[in-house]
């Protein structure tokens, strides 16, 4: 499969260097994650170094029509300190390959992406990956549509997260994600009460083979600002699956301005558990709750939290407190509290350095309190 990946980008990169100028780049990242359990004994190390070069080229001089790839190679061990065992793993992959154009098409603007690349959906938690597929977007002053189709079945398992991904323990390079054909079509108009935007979206996600389940989704979304002082950022959405069991997930996000360089933010996320006629809110991008340390299994969750986020030339910092309140069939309770920190340092116009670090306390049981101390380097050429 890396020969073949290699193969793809070479021909690419023959195929469209005699139109026009061709440029590329590469960073080199290193990634090492420390987990520790409540008495601050270490668990797990994790350990991920990667290289990614990207092609782009202009594919006409006006510059409407442009080529973008990158392809990747990471090895990733993950030793378990508990039983002393170490996993490696090699992942090789093309996850950007995009034809993008833009024209002016009467008093707006018609864009086109085509190939693989990143995509979310309006609720920024249902489908949010690199797929395969085809987007259509046209933009006015006021309004905005757009409608995207793909098939997320050539992904590769081992760096793209989806719900239904299937891994062995000895697959390495290649894996393929489960066979769904995204299909999303919205429409928002920017203009409600000033420059406040009001948007609804329809998702259908249609299996190809039987072992995965057809599942919808409508999101509704209003933001916009308050004034000078801040914005807001309100996002519900109502899913199905096979048009029998509804789910829930809403969310609302507010930020305000302390100054030029700092922004608190305030805000809570509900997702459905199995109460009743309601089912546990499912996605199909795998996704975690705060930190990634707590994960609701199947029940219901309510996250308020509070944060603060500094940006300044070559500094950006952020402290992060969420409470996760857990629901299940029978019992509401507060679980614990989730705290996160970040800081990112510009070095040199090419070094990026960079730490996290988190804890999950837990009120009960306390074994399930967790610690992780990230550090990341990188290096762009």
């Amino acid at each position: 499969m890396k020969k073949i990946i290699l193969t793809v980008l070479l021909a690419v990169s023959c195929a469209f260097s005699s139109l026009t100028a061709l440029s590329w780049s590469g960073v080199i990242d290193n990634t090492s994650k420390l987990s520790l359990d409540d008495s601050f004994k270490p668990t797990v190390f994790n350990q991920t170094n990667g290289i990614y070069l990207s092609l782009s080229s202009k594919l006409n001089e006006e510059g409407t029509l442009r080529f973008v790839t990158e392809g990747l190679f990471k090895v990733n061990p993950i030793m378990d300190l508990n039983n002393n065992k170490t996993t490696l793993k090699f992942i090789a992959d093309v996850d950007l390959l995009k034809l993008s154009g833009d024209w002016a098409v009467g008093s707006g603007n018609l864009s086109l992406s085509a190939g693989r690349f990143q995509f979310s959906d309006f609720s920024g938690v249902v489908f949010s990956q690199v797929s395969d597929g085809l987007y259509l977007n046209y933009k006015t002053a006021k309004i905005r549509t757009s409608f995207y189709a793909g098939y997320t079945g050539l992904l590769n398992a081992l760096n793209v997260s989806m719900v239904d991904n299937q891994l062995d323990a000895d697959d390495n390079f290649y894996a393929l994600c489960p066979k769904y054909v995204p299909v999303l079509a919205d429409f928002s108009y920017k203009g409600l009460f000033g420059s406040n935007t009001i948007g609804l979206q329809a998702a259908c996600f249609i299996p190809v083979s039987d072992e995965n389940t057809m599942k919808a989704y409508g999101t509704f979304i209003l933001n916009g600002n308050f004034g000078n002082v801040g914005s807001y950022d309100a996002r519900f959405t109502l899913g199905t699956i096979k048009f029998e069991d509804f789910m829930l997930n809403a969310k609302l996000d507010a930020n305000f301005f302390v100054s030029s360089t700092a922004m608190l933010t305030a805000g809570v996320e509900y997702a459905s558990g199995n109460q009743g006629n309601i089912k546990a809110f499912e996605t199909i991008t795998s996704r975690t709750f705060g930190s990634g340390l707590y994960s609701p299994k199947g029940n219901g969750v309510i996250i308020p939290k509070l944060g603060v986020m500094y940006s300044n030339g070559k500094v950006y910092a952020s402290l992060t407190e969420r409470g996760i309140i857990a629901m299940s069939e029978d019992e509401t309770k507060f679980d614990g509290l989730d705290t996160s920190a970040t800081i990112t340092y510009k070095l040199f116009s090419d070094v990026l350095l960079g730490c996290d670090i988190g804890a999950y306390n837990c009120f009960n049981p306390k074994e399930n309190t967790q610690y992780y101390a990230t550090i990341k380097a990188s290096l762009a050429f």
